[in-house]
């Protein structure tokens, strides 16, 4: 197998992982303002 062929579905791994660390930040972000009142900061 040749390193071109190997380049597409290791790009677009790397998108679904950059794309899963981002929707679980904003997740974690909307759970904190959500909550931010029972966290009694």
């Amino acid at each position: 197998m040749q390193l071109k062929d190997l380049y597409k579905p290791v790009r677009i791994a790397s998108f679904v992982v950059l794309a899963l660390m981002v929707v679980s930040a904003l997740y974690a972000f909307t759970m904190t303002v959500l909550h931010w009142t029972g966290i009694n900061v």
